[in-house]
Protein backbone atom coordinates (compact mmCIF):
# COMPACT_ATOMS: atom_id res chain seq x y z
CA UNK A 1 0.00 0.00 0.00
CA UNK A 2 1.44 3.56 -1.14
CA UNK A 3 2.31 6.26 1.53
CA UNK A 4 2.03 9.97 0.03
CA UNK A 5 6.04 9.99 0.27
CA UNK A 6 5.96 7.60 -2.31
CA UNK A 7 4.67 9.60 -4.52
CA UNK A 8 7.50 11.97 -4.61
CA UNK A 9 9.75 8.80 -4.92
CA UNK A 10 8.11 7.70 -8.23
CA UNK A 11 8.07 11.15 -9.71
CA UNK A 12 11.77 12.12 -8.96
CA UNK A 13 12.75 8.40 -10.42
CA UNK A 14 10.84 9.03 -13.85
CA UNK A 15 11.36 12.64 -14.24
CA UNK A 16 13.55 14.29 -12.58
CA UNK A 17 14.13 17.57 -14.36
CA UNK A 18 10.25 18.36 -15.06
CA UNK A 19 8.84 20.94 -13.07
CA UNK A 20 7.17 19.87 -9.54
CA UNK A 21 6.30 23.40 -8.23
CA UNK A 22 5.74 26.91 -9.27
CA UNK A 23 5.88 30.06 -7.10
CA UNK A 24 6.17 33.83 -8.42
CA UNK A 25 8.97 33.02 -10.89
CA UNK A 26 10.63 29.72 -8.85
CA UNK A 27 10.41 26.42 -9.99
CA UNK A 28 11.39 23.33 -8.05
CA UNK A 29 11.82 20.01 -10.36
CA UNK A 30 11.10 16.74 -8.80
CA UNK A 31 14.92 16.39 -8.40
CA UNK A 32 14.90 19.57 -6.13
CA UNK A 33 12.22 19.03 -4.20
CA UNK A 34 13.12 15.20 -3.91
CA UNK A 35 16.54 15.86 -2.62
CA UNK A 36 15.48 18.73 -0.38
CA UNK A 37 12.77 17.00 1.48
CA UNK A 38 15.80 14.15 1.90
CA UNK A 39 17.85 16.73 3.26
CA UNK A 40 15.08 18.32 5.78
CA UNK A 41 14.45 14.60 6.67
CA UNK A 42 17.84 14.06 7.62
CA UNK A 43 18.18 17.01 9.65
CA UNK A 44 14.76 16.58 11.71
CA UNK A 45 16.17 12.87 12.25
CA UNK A 46 19.24 14.11 13.81
CA UNK A 47 17.36 15.76 16.27
CA UNK A 48 15.54 12.51 17.12
CA UNK A 49 12.18 13.54 15.63
CA UNK A 50 10.65 10.17 13.82
CA UNK A 51 7.28 8.11 14.21
CA UNK A 52 4.71 9.28 15.78
CA UNK A 53 5.64 12.83 16.52
CA UNK A 54 4.02 15.03 15.16
CA UNK A 55 5.91 18.76 13.17
CA UNK A 56 4.17 22.24 13.01
CA UNK A 57 4.69 23.88 9.63
CA UNK A 58 3.87 27.33 10.21
CA UNK A 59 4.78 28.93 7.35
CA UNK A 60 3.05 30.39 4.17
CA UNK A 61 2.33 28.80 1.34
CA UNK A 62 5.91 28.80 -1.12
CA UNK A 63 7.85 25.92 -2.21
CA UNK A 64 9.54 25.87 1.11
CA UNK A 65 6.01 25.04 2.80
CA UNK A 66 5.79 21.80 0.15
CA UNK A 67 9.41 20.50 0.76
CA UNK A 68 8.67 20.96 4.78
CA UNK A 69 5.39 18.75 4.07
CA UNK A 70 7.51 15.87 2.40
CA UNK A 71 10.26 15.69 5.01
CA UNK A 72 8.50 16.06 7.75
CA UNK A 73 6.83 12.89 6.18
CA UNK A 74 9.86 11.35 5.09
CA UNK A 75 10.67 10.96 8.74
CA UNK A 76 7.24 9.09 9.56
CA UNK A 77 6.11 12.01 11.39
CA UNK A 78 2.67 14.19 10.66
CA UNK A 79 2.27 17.62 9.62
CA UNK A 80 0.50 19.78 11.79
CA UNK A 81 -0.16 22.75 9.54
CA UNK A 82 -0.80 25.94 11.22
CA UNK A 83 -2.62 29.20 9.62
CA UNK A 84 -0.31 31.83 9.29
CA UNK A 85 -2.61 34.46 9.14
CA UNK A 86 -4.23 32.61 13.05
CA UNK A 87 -4.37 34.76 15.80
CA UNK A 88 -1.34 33.85 17.99
CA UNK A 89 -3.68 32.64 20.58
CA UNK A 90 -5.21 29.90 18.46
CA UNK A 91 -1.90 28.84 17.25
CA UNK A 92 -0.62 28.72 21.03
CA UNK A 93 -3.27 26.00 21.43
CA UNK A 94 -2.75 23.90 18.41
CA UNK A 95 1.03 23.35 19.33
CA UNK A 96 0.07 22.73 22.93
CA UNK A 97 -2.50 20.37 22.29
CA UNK A 98 -0.52 18.63 19.11
CA UNK A 99 2.35 18.18 21.70
CA UNK A 100 4.41 18.91 18.22
CA UNK A 101 8.08 17.93 18.58
CA UNK A 102 9.43 20.36 16.43
CA UNK A 103 7.83 23.40 14.44
CA UNK A 104 9.15 24.51 11.44
CA UNK A 105 8.38 28.20 11.07
CA UNK A 106 8.47 31.71 9.63
CA UNK A 107 11.52 34.30 10.72
CA UNK A 108 8.63 36.03 12.20
CA UNK A 109 7.30 33.59 14.42
CA UNK A 110 10.52 32.27 15.76
CA UNK A 111 11.33 34.93 18.57
CA UNK A 112 7.11 34.08 19.77
CA UNK A 113 8.15 30.53 19.55
CA UNK A 114 11.00 31.01 21.61
CA UNK A 115 9.73 33.71 24.39
CA UNK A 116 6.47 31.30 24.59
CA UNK A 117 8.28 27.65 25.58
CA UNK A 118 6.48 26.04 27.69
CA UNK A 119 9.06 23.77 30.39
CA UNK A 120 7.62 20.12 28.50
CA UNK A 121 9.04 22.27 24.95
CA UNK A 122 12.30 23.89 25.82
CA UNK A 123 14.39 21.26 23.91
CA UNK A 124 12.02 21.54 20.51
CA UNK A 125 13.96 22.42 17.73
CA UNK A 126 12.68 25.04 15.24
CA UNK A 127 13.59 25.61 11.93
CA UNK A 128 13.69 28.74 10.51
CA UNK A 129 12.29 29.87 7.07
CA UNK A 130 12.95 33.47 5.58
CA UNK A 131 16.41 35.36 4.89
CA UNK A 132 19.81 34.49 6.82
CA UNK A 133 19.94 38.07 7.87
CA UNK A 134 16.29 38.27 9.59
CA UNK A 135 17.05 34.30 11.30
CA UNK A 136 17.51 34.47 14.77
CA UNK A 137 20.57 32.47 16.83
CA UNK A 138 20.12 30.21 19.46
CA UNK A 139 20.77 26.82 20.03
CA UNK A 140 17.23 25.44 19.18
CA UNK A 141 17.26 27.16 16.00
CA UNK A 142 17.94 25.83 12.40
CA UNK A 143 18.27 27.91 9.72
CA UNK A 144 16.14 26.76 6.43
CA UNK A 145 19.84 26.56 4.17
CA UNK A 146 21.31 24.54 6.68
CA UNK A 147 18.38 22.25 7.56
CA UNK A 148 18.01 21.43 3.55
CA UNK A 149 21.77 21.84 2.70
CA UNK A 150 24.36 18.37 2.79
CA UNK A 151 24.29 15.19 2.02
CA UNK A 152 20.36 14.99 0.50
CA UNK A 153 20.97 12.75 -2.44
CA UNK A 154 21.21 9.92 0.11
CA UNK A 155 18.22 8.32 2.03
CA UNK A 156 18.10 9.74 5.61
CA UNK A 157 19.54 7.54 8.10
CA UNK A 158 16.98 5.89 10.61
CA UNK A 159 13.57 4.86 9.47
CA UNK A 160 12.87 5.11 6.08
CA UNK A 161 9.33 6.44 6.08
CA UNK A 162 6.23 5.44 7.88
CA UNK A 163 3.43 2.75 7.35
CA UNK A 164 0.22 3.14 5.40
CA UNK A 165 -1.74 3.35 8.34
CA UNK A 166 0.29 6.06 10.41
CA UNK A 167 -0.72 9.03 10.84
CA UNK A 168 0.27 11.53 8.06
CA UNK A 169 -1.06 14.36 8.90
CA UNK A 170 -4.23 16.48 11.29
CA UNK A 171 -5.81 19.15 10.58
CA UNK A 172 -7.13 21.44 13.40
CA UNK A 173 -11.23 22.61 12.69
CA UNK A 174 -13.03 24.41 14.64
CA UNK A 175 -14.72 23.23 17.33
CA UNK A 176 -17.98 23.47 19.49
CA UNK A 177 -16.69 24.22 22.70
CA UNK A 178 -14.38 26.99 21.30
CA UNK A 179 -10.70 25.58 21.00
CA UNK A 180 -9.69 24.42 17.81
CA UNK A 181 -10.23 20.05 17.56
CA UNK A 182 -7.65 18.33 15.44
CA UNK A 183 -8.65 15.92 12.97
CA UNK A 184 -5.71 12.83 12.44
CA UNK A 185 -5.69 11.42 8.95
CA UNK A 186 -3.27 8.17 7.53
CA UNK A 187 -1.44 7.96 4.86
CA UNK A 188 -4.53 5.26 3.55
CA UNK A 189 -6.79 8.04 4.49
CA UNK A 190 -5.76 10.15 1.68
CA UNK A 191 -3.99 7.83 -0.90
CA UNK A 192 -7.63 6.49 -1.06
CA UNK A 193 -8.97 9.82 -2.07
CA UNK A 194 -5.49 11.11 -4.31
CA UNK A 195 -5.68 7.89 -6.50
CA UNK A 196 -9.37 7.91 -7.29
CA UNK A 197 -8.66 11.87 -8.19
CA UNK A 198 -6.00 11.36 -10.11
CA UNK A 199 -8.21 8.46 -11.93
CA UNK A 200 -11.33 10.22 -11.92
CA UNK A 201 -10.12 13.51 -13.66
CA UNK A 202 -7.73 11.95 -15.78
CA UNK A 203 -4.71 14.63 -14.14
CA UNK A 204 -1.38 13.26 -15.93
CA UNK A 205 2.07 14.84 -16.02
CA UNK A 206 0.90 17.40 -18.65
CA UNK A 207 -1.32 19.27 -16.40
CA UNK A 208 -0.83 22.18 -14.24
CA UNK A 209 -2.73 22.48 -10.78
CA UNK A 210 -3.88 25.17 -9.27
CA UNK A 211 -2.79 24.93 -5.23
CA UNK A 212 -5.77 27.83 -4.09
CA UNK A 213 -6.13 26.14 -0.60
CA UNK A 214 -3.80 26.97 2.45
CA UNK A 215 -2.06 23.88 3.45
CA UNK A 216 -4.00 23.91 6.85
CA UNK A 217 -7.42 23.25 4.98
CA UNK A 218 -8.21 19.96 3.76
CA UNK A 219 -9.33 21.18 -0.05
CA UNK A 220 -5.01 21.17 0.00
CA UNK A 221 -4.63 17.15 0.12
CA UNK A 222 -5.75 16.93 -3.74
CA UNK A 223 -3.78 20.05 -4.67
CA UNK A 224 -0.14 18.86 -3.32
CA UNK A 225 -0.85 14.66 -3.67
CA UNK A 226 -2.32 14.62 -6.61
CA UNK A 227 -0.43 16.68 -9.03
CA UNK A 228 2.52 14.65 -7.47
CA UNK A 229 0.78 11.01 -8.38
CA UNK A 230 0.53 12.75 -11.34
CA UNK A 231 3.79 13.95 -12.01
CA UNK A 232 1.94 17.53 -13.01
CA UNK A 233 3.37 21.02 -11.94
CA UNK A 234 1.59 22.24 -8.73
CA UNK A 235 0.90 26.28 -9.47
CA UNK A 236 1.25 27.56 -6.02
CA UNK A 237 -1.00 30.92 -4.98
CA UNK A 238 0.01 33.58 -2.79
CA UNK A 239 -2.26 33.88 0.34
CA UNK A 240 -2.60 37.49 -0.59
CA UNK A 241 -3.59 36.47 -3.78
CA UNK A 242 -7.08 34.36 -2.74
CA UNK A 243 -8.97 36.54 -2.70
CA UNK A 244 -8.21 38.39 -5.40
CA UNK A 245 -10.59 37.32 -8.46
CA UNK A 246 -9.03 39.75 -11.14
CA UNK A 247 -5.57 38.36 -9.65
CA UNK A 248 -7.04 34.78 -10.27
CA UNK A 249 -8.21 35.06 -13.20
CA UNK A 250 -4.82 36.51 -14.88
CA UNK A 251 -3.04 33.42 -12.80
CA UNK A 252 -5.32 31.08 -14.17
CA UNK A 253 -4.71 32.46 -18.19
CA UNK A 254 -1.21 33.43 -17.53
CA UNK A 255 0.00 29.85 -16.08
CA UNK A 256 -1.85 27.99 -18.10
CA UNK A 257 -3.34 26.43 -15.40
CA UNK A 258 -5.38 22.85 -16.88
CA UNK A 259 -6.76 22.00 -12.92
CA UNK A 260 -8.55 24.52 -10.54
CA UNK A 261 -9.67 23.19 -6.95
CA UNK A 262 -11.14 25.52 -4.51
CA UNK A 263 -14.33 26.50 -2.33
CA UNK A 264 -17.10 28.25 -4.36
CA UNK A 265 -15.92 31.81 -2.70
CA UNK A 266 -13.18 31.86 -4.96
CA UNK A 267 -14.60 31.18 -8.63
CA UNK A 268 -17.65 33.11 -7.61
CA UNK A 269 -15.21 36.71 -7.10
CA UNK A 270 -13.29 35.54 -10.15
CA UNK A 271 -16.57 35.58 -12.35
CA UNK A 272 -17.44 39.36 -11.19
CA UNK A 273 -13.93 40.66 -11.43
CA UNK A 274 -14.07 42.66 -14.85
CA UNK A 275 -11.74 40.57 -16.41
CA UNK A 276 -13.70 37.25 -15.73
CA UNK A 277 -13.72 37.35 -19.83
CA UNK A 278 -10.02 36.02 -19.29
CA UNK A 279 -11.08 32.75 -18.04
CA UNK A 280 -12.92 32.06 -21.27
CA UNK A 281 -9.56 32.05 -22.86
CA UNK A 282 -7.62 30.01 -20.61
CA UNK A 283 -6.73 26.13 -20.73
CA UNK A 284 -8.99 25.18 -17.72
CA UNK A 285 -10.05 21.66 -18.68
CA UNK A 286 -11.18 20.22 -15.26
CA UNK A 287 -12.70 22.67 -11.99
CA UNK A 288 -13.67 21.23 -8.76
CA UNK A 289 -15.51 22.95 -5.89
CA UNK A 290 -16.33 21.59 -2.36
CA UNK A 291 -16.76 22.63 1.35
CA UNK A 292 -20.14 24.88 0.22
CA UNK A 293 -23.19 25.36 -2.07
CA UNK A 294 -22.24 27.19 -5.03
CA UNK A 295 -25.15 29.16 -5.97
CA UNK A 296 -26.64 28.89 -9.04
CA UNK A 297 -26.32 32.18 -10.53
CA UNK A 298 -22.78 32.37 -10.34
CA UNK A 299 -22.06 28.34 -11.34
CA UNK A 300 -24.23 29.11 -14.57
CA UNK A 301 -21.70 32.25 -15.77
CA UNK A 302 -19.04 29.43 -15.05
CA UNK A 303 -21.09 26.78 -17.41
CA UNK A 304 -20.94 29.53 -19.58
CA UNK A 305 -17.19 30.94 -19.45
CA UNK A 306 -15.80 27.64 -19.67
CA UNK A 307 -18.14 25.66 -21.54
CA UNK A 308 -14.96 23.52 -22.61
CA UNK A 309 -14.09 22.42 -18.80
CA UNK A 310 -15.32 19.89 -17.06
CA UNK A 311 -17.06 21.20 -13.76
CA UNK A 312 -17.23 18.65 -10.52
CA UNK A 313 -19.02 19.45 -6.74
CA UNK A 314 -16.94 16.76 -4.50
CA UNK A 315 -18.85 16.85 -0.74
CA UNK A 316 -16.77 15.28 2.33
CA UNK A 317 -15.88 16.49 5.41
CA UNK A 318 -12.64 16.89 7.10
CA UNK A 319 -12.86 13.64 8.75
CA UNK A 320 -13.62 11.29 5.46
CA UNK A 321 -11.95 12.98 2.53
CA UNK A 322 -14.17 13.66 -0.29
CA UNK A 323 -16.69 11.09 -0.47
CA UNK A 324 -19.15 11.85 -2.73
CA UNK A 325 -18.63 13.76 -6.13
CA UNK A 326 -21.20 15.24 -8.97
CA UNK A 327 -20.29 16.01 -12.28
CA UNK A 328 -22.51 19.25 -13.41
CA UNK A 329 -24.66 18.40 -16.18
CA UNK A 330 -26.26 20.96 -17.93
CA UNK A 331 -29.93 20.30 -16.77
CA UNK A 332 -28.14 21.25 -13.61
CA UNK A 333 -27.82 24.88 -14.92
CA UNK A 334 -31.17 25.17 -16.80
CA UNK A 335 -33.04 28.15 -17.00
CA UNK A 336 -35.83 27.93 -13.89
CA UNK A 337 -33.95 25.27 -12.17
CA UNK A 338 -33.97 26.38 -8.31
CA UNK A 339 -32.33 23.74 -6.02
CA UNK A 340 -28.42 23.67 -5.75
CA UNK A 341 -26.55 21.03 -7.73
CA UNK A 342 -26.14 17.79 -5.91
CA UNK A 343 -23.55 16.34 -4.00
CA UNK A 344 -23.85 13.01 -6.59
CA UNK A 345 -22.74 9.70 -5.71
CA UNK A 346 -20.42 8.42 -3.25
CA UNK A 347 -16.78 7.85 -4.61
CA UNK A 348 -15.98 3.86 -4.92
CA UNK A 349 -14.07 3.88 -1.76
CA UNK A 350 -16.51 4.93 0.15
CA UNK A 351 -19.92 3.47 1.31
CA UNK A 352 -22.36 5.55 2.18
CA UNK A 353 -25.58 5.74 4.10
CA UNK A 354 -28.88 7.73 5.26
CA UNK A 355 -30.15 7.13 8.67
CA UNK A 356 -33.18 8.50 10.92
CA UNK A 357 -32.52 10.74 14.38
CA UNK A 358 -32.21 6.76 16.38
CA UNK A 359 -29.36 6.03 13.87
CA UNK A 360 -31.58 3.30 12.15
CA UNK A 361 -30.43 3.30 8.40
CA UNK A 362 -33.32 4.03 6.28
CA UNK A 363 -33.87 2.77 2.74
CA UNK A 364 -31.68 4.26 -0.55
CA UNK A 365 -35.30 4.89 -2.13
CA UNK A 366 -35.78 8.06 -4.15
CA UNK A 367 -36.87 11.22 -1.73
CA UNK A 368 -35.21 9.22 1.52
CA UNK A 369 -34.37 12.08 4.24
CA UNK A 370 -31.60 11.69 7.40
CA UNK A 371 -28.34 12.18 8.15
CA UNK A 372 -25.62 11.44 5.77
CA UNK A 373 -23.44 8.71 7.13
CA UNK A 374 -19.52 7.47 5.80
CA UNK A 375 -17.68 4.58 5.90
CA UNK A 376 -14.49 3.16 4.36
CA UNK A 377 -10.50 3.53 4.25
CA UNK A 378 -10.43 7.65 3.87
CA UNK A 379 -12.60 7.75 7.13
CA UNK A 380 -10.28 9.71 9.76
CA UNK A 381 -8.38 7.81 12.24
CA UNK A 382 -9.83 10.16 15.01
CA UNK A 383 -9.78 13.11 16.61
CA UNK A 384 -6.50 14.09 18.42
CA UNK A 385 -6.88 13.16 22.64
CA UNK A 386 -10.23 13.07 22.26
CA UNK A 387 -11.81 9.57 22.65
CA UNK A 388 -15.20 10.73 23.74
CA UNK A 389 -16.08 13.08 20.32
CA UNK A 390 -14.20 10.31 18.13
CA UNK A 391 -16.52 7.95 19.35
CA UNK A 392 -19.36 10.25 19.49
CA UNK A 393 -18.99 10.73 15.51
CA UNK A 394 -18.98 6.77 15.21
CA UNK A 395 -22.12 4.74 14.33
CA UNK A 396 -22.26 1.34 14.06
CA UNK A 397 -24.27 -0.04 11.21
CA UNK A 398 -25.60 -3.34 10.26
CA UNK A 399 -25.66 -3.51 6.31
CA UNK A 400 -28.32 -5.72 4.25
CA UNK A 401 -26.17 -8.87 4.21
CA UNK A 402 -25.84 -8.89 8.02
CA UNK A 403 -22.52 -7.81 8.27
CA UNK A 404 -22.15 -4.47 10.44
CA UNK A 405 -19.75 -1.52 9.34
CA UNK A 406 -18.56 1.50 11.66
CA UNK A 407 -19.51 4.86 9.93
CA UNK A 408 -18.80 8.78 10.61
CA UNK A 409 -21.50 10.72 10.99
CA UNK A 410 -21.76 13.79 9.34
CA UNK A 411 -24.19 15.70 10.95
CA UNK A 412 -25.73 17.12 7.52
CA UNK A 413 -28.70 15.97 5.86
CA UNK A 414 -29.66 14.84 2.78
CA UNK A 415 -31.99 13.41 0.10
CA UNK A 416 -31.76 10.28 -2.13
CA UNK A 417 -31.95 11.62 -5.62
CA UNK A 418 -33.11 9.08 -8.44
CA UNK A 419 -30.33 6.91 -9.19
CA UNK A 420 -28.80 6.71 -5.99
CA UNK A 421 -27.14 10.64 -5.34
CA UNK A 422 -28.07 12.48 -2.82
CA UNK A 423 -29.14 16.33 -2.73
CA UNK A 424 -27.53 18.18 0.23
CA UNK A 425 -30.02 19.71 2.81
CA UNK A 426 -27.99 21.29 5.19
CA UNK A 427 -26.33 20.92 8.95
CA UNK A 428 -28.79 18.83 11.64
CA UNK A 429 -28.82 22.02 13.52
CA UNK A 430 -30.07 24.12 10.71
CA UNK A 431 -33.41 22.67 9.43
CA UNK A 432 -35.81 25.03 9.50
CA UNK A 433 -39.82 24.74 10.34
CA UNK A 434 -41.80 28.09 9.51
CA UNK A 435 -45.34 28.05 10.32
CA UNK A 436 -45.38 24.40 10.22
CA UNK A 437 -43.42 24.34 6.58
CA UNK A 438 -39.93 23.12 6.67
CA UNK A 439 -37.78 25.33 4.49
CA UNK A 440 -34.25 24.23 3.03
CA UNK A 441 -32.40 27.73 3.12
CA UNK A 442 -30.20 26.68 0.51
CA UNK A 443 -33.54 26.79 -1.96
CA UNK A 444 -34.06 30.33 -0.75
CA UNK A 445 -30.32 31.15 -1.34
CA UNK A 446 -30.47 29.07 -4.41
CA UNK A 447 -33.31 31.41 -5.52
CA UNK A 448 -31.52 34.98 -4.37
CA UNK A 449 -28.51 34.18 -6.24
CA UNK A 450 -29.88 35.05 -9.83
CA UNK A 451 -29.63 38.53 -8.64
CA UNK A 452 -27.41 39.05 -6.11
CA UNK A 453 -23.14 38.83 -5.85
CA UNK A 454 -23.53 36.67 -2.45
CA UNK A 455 -26.33 35.39 -0.52
CA UNK A 456 -26.98 33.46 3.00
CA UNK A 457 -29.98 33.01 4.64
CA UNK A 458 -30.17 32.27 8.56
CA UNK A 459 -33.46 31.51 10.85
CA UNK A 460 -33.92 33.76 13.54
CA UNK A 461 -36.46 33.26 16.13
CA UNK A 462 -38.53 35.69 18.18
CA UNK A 463 -39.60 35.97 21.72
CA UNK A 464 -42.26 33.51 21.05
CA UNK A 465 -40.45 30.44 19.80
CA UNK A 466 -41.63 31.46 15.98
CA UNK A 467 -38.92 31.56 13.36
CA UNK A 468 -38.34 33.31 10.17
CA UNK A 469 -36.12 33.74 7.67
CA UNK A 470 -33.66 36.32 7.14
CA UNK A 471 -31.48 36.73 4.35
CA UNK A 472 -27.94 38.71 4.06
CA UNK A 473 -26.86 39.84 0.81
CA UNK A 474 -23.71 41.43 -1.23
CA UNK A 475 -25.56 43.24 -3.68
CA UNK A 476 -24.25 43.18 -7.93
CA UNK A 477 -24.69 47.17 -7.53
CA UNK A 478 -24.99 50.21 -5.19
CA UNK A 479 -28.55 49.91 -6.76
CA UNK A 480 -29.52 47.11 -5.15
CA UNK A 481 -33.24 47.54 -4.47
CA UNK A 482 -34.60 45.33 -0.77
CA UNK A 483 -38.11 45.90 -2.86
CA UNK A 484 -36.76 44.05 -5.83
CA UNK A 485 -35.21 41.27 -4.00
CA UNK A 486 -38.50 40.63 -2.53
CA UNK A 487 -40.56 40.74 -5.84
CA UNK A 488 -38.12 38.36 -7.17
CA UNK A 489 -38.24 35.65 -4.26
CA UNK A 490 -42.10 36.39 -4.40
CA UNK A 491 -41.93 35.35 -7.59
CA UNK A 492 -40.03 32.01 -7.16
CA UNK A 493 -40.42 30.93 -3.76
CA UNK A 494 -43.93 30.15 -1.74
CA UNK A 495 -44.62 32.86 0.57
CA UNK A 496 -43.31 31.00 3.41
CA UNK A 497 -39.70 30.74 2.59
CA UNK A 498 -39.61 34.33 1.60
CA UNK A 499 -37.42 36.22 4.05
CA UNK A 500 -38.93 38.66 6.39
CA UNK A 501 -36.09 40.63 6.31
CA UNK A 502 -33.31 41.49 3.97
CA UNK A 503 -29.61 43.07 5.09
CA UNK A 504 -27.65 44.92 2.12
CA UNK A 505 -24.13 44.02 3.73
CA UNK A 506 -20.63 45.12 1.51
CA UNK A 507 -18.92 41.75 2.81
CA UNK A 508 -20.32 38.44 4.47
CA UNK A 509 -17.98 36.96 6.88
CA UNK A 510 -15.40 34.48 5.76
CA UNK A 511 -13.20 31.79 8.00
CA UNK A 512 -9.82 31.35 7.77
CA UNK A 513 -10.56 28.87 4.77
CA UNK A 514 -12.71 30.44 2.84
CA UNK A 515 -15.45 28.82 3.84
CA UNK A 516 -18.83 31.84 4.88
CA UNK A 517 -19.08 31.69 8.70
CA UNK A 518 -22.22 31.65 9.27
CA UNK A 519 -22.31 32.02 12.97
CA UNK A 520 -20.80 35.39 12.58
CA UNK A 521 -23.40 36.10 10.11
CA UNK A 522 -25.96 37.55 12.92
CA UNK A 523 -23.06 40.12 13.85
CA UNK A 524 -23.47 41.61 10.77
Amino acid sequence: MHTLNDYLDDAAAKQPNAPAVEFQGETLTYADLHARSLALARTLLGRGIGAGDRVGLWLRKSPESIVSLYGILRTGAAYVPIDPSAPLERAAKIIADCRLACVIAQNEHVSWLLDHSSADSLDRPVVAVGSAQDTPAGPRIIAWSDAVNGASAVAPAGPTGPGARAPAYVLYTSGSKGDPKGVVLSHANATAFVEWAVAEFGITAHDRVSSHAPLHFDLSVLDVFATCLAGACLVLLPESQVGLGGVLNRVVAERKVTVWYSVPNALNRMLTARNSALLGTSSLRVVLFAGEVFPLGPLRRLRELVPQADLYNLYGPTETNVCTFHRVRDSDVEPGRREPVPIGRSCPYATTFVVDASGAPLSQEPGATGELCVAGPSVMLGYWRDAPLTAGKRLRIVQADGTSVEAYRTGDTVRVEAGGGYAFLGRNDDMVKIRGHRVELGEVESALSETVREVVCVAVGDTSGEKHVEAYVVPLSPECEVAELRRHCLAVLPRYMVPEHFHVVAVLPRTQSGKLDRRAVLGL
